[in-house]
């Protein structure tokens, strides 16, 4: 028995040694999720953040407003834009990274605290970016409180020098109200908006990898491949069929996890369900010619999956299925811009949470086919080229 152990210990060892790498990809693949995950959630921690740009439109240039940008020049990580025009700064809002949210300081904020009203700032949110709004509300809303502290203690103080309460009004209550960067969407949103087609590219990708890259490497190692050639089907012929067949499966996949999402957590499906089906259609296709990357570089069975599964979710969570992508660093944001999980993300995003017509659509999914054609071409070329 214990002989029997062993040889089967020392055959197994020489198994992995043969294949470098499964053997690598036993400390790649947690090493990449990890480096990943740290850099892109590091900050929620208290690590290192990105600078959030802050569009600012002060309409009152009073005393209150002037209190208000002083202090916020001094947050840490929170970058002020002062502009003149409101509807700018709301298309900054829904138009560029790293501005999850814009202030508007109205007319007459300033007398309205002075008179004992209750004026309030207008804040226009991306809903999107829910997690970061909230970070900057709460230090907004603190700041409201101690503007209205310190016009208490002002006008404390004069009714203390005046000896005359009856002649002086205490200040009111400094609040603010959210407004959305984009007229008729939602300023708050289900959370699985997000997940569910965040998760559903994740494991389209990852089965992209069983249906495509695992198949294709056991057929070349059976003959499989061979036997059809010789029947005079040509091989790229065999490869693209083959890819065919999951990027159909894969846009079904997308169809029902949509359908069970909204089922059963209430996602909304934005005000075109039907557009829906333009960044499926994208993502299927990368996904699909990913895989005949992977089968073509892949040297044993065993390294497929490994390899095959760390670049799906690492693709995954670096394009924003798994996090908000302002959540990354600057040097990953821009690395992302070549997945096509990103461009992806942004389609679903702007369909289902920002309510964007299915022309919001046709440039995402340009970038996605365009990275899936690199995918596709790379993949036939070192594919047909183990096969000479």
């Amino acid at each position: 028995m214990l002989r029997a152990i062993w040889l089967t210990a020392q055959n197994e060892a020489r198994l992995l040694v043969k294949d470098p790498i499964v053997l690598f990809m036993l400390l790649f693949a947690p090493v990449v999720i990890i480096t990943v995950a740290g850099y892109s959630l590091g900050s929620l921690y208290g690590g290192t953040t990105n600078s959030i740009r802050l569009p600012v439109v002060n309409l009152d240039k009073g005393q209150v407003s002037d209190g208000i940008i002083r202090a916020l020049h001094k947050e840490h990580n929170l970058t002020l834009e002062m502009l003149d025009d409101p509807d700018e700064a709301r298309h900054l809002v829904s138009g560029r990274d790293r501005t999850p949210i814009a202030m508007v300081i109205p007319a007459g904020t300033s007398a309205d605290v002075a008179a004992g009203l209750q004026p309030r700032l207008i804040l226009f949110v991306d809903p999107v970016r829910r997690v970061e709004v909230n970070a900057i509300e709460l230090r907004i809303d603190e700041l409201c409180r101690r503007v209205t502290e310190q016009a208490g203690a002002a006008a404390q103080s004069q009714i203390e020098s005046f000896g005359a309460p009856q002649a002086l009004r205490l200040p009111g209550d400094l609040g603010f109200l959210e407004r959305p960067a984009i007229e008729g969407e939602a300023i708050s949103v289900n959370a699985f908006d997000q997940y569910v087609p965040g998760f559903g590219v994740t494991f389209l990708l990852i089965g992209m990898m069983l249906g495509i890259a695992l198949t294709l490497f056991d057929e070349r190692d059976w003959g499989t491949l061979k036997r059809l050639q010789a029947s005079g089907a040509p091989l790229s012929g065999l490869l693209l069929g083959k890819l065919f067949a999951r990027f159909i499966v894969g846009i079904v996949q997308m169809v029902l996890l949509l359908a069970v999402g909204w089922a059963l957590f209430g996602i909304t499906l934005g005000r075109h369900p039907l557009a829906l089906i333009i960044p499926t259609i994208g993502i299927s296709f990368a996904a699909a010619a990913l895989g005949l990357v992977v089968a073509s570089i892949a040297r044993a069975h065993d390294s497929v999956m490994p390899l095959g599964v760390t670049i799906s979710m690492a693709m995954a969570a670096i394009g924003g299925c798994w996090w908000p992508l302002d959540f990354e660093p600057g040097w990953m944001r821009e690395f992302a811009r070549w997945m096509p999980t990103t461009w992806t993300m942004q389609a679903f995003n702007d369909l289902m949470i920002r309510n964007q017509p299915p022309s919001a659509t046709l440039q995402p999914l340009a970038a996605t086919l365009g990275i899936g054609m690199i995918f596709l071409c790379a993949g036939l070329i070192r594919f047909v080229s183990l096969d000479d």
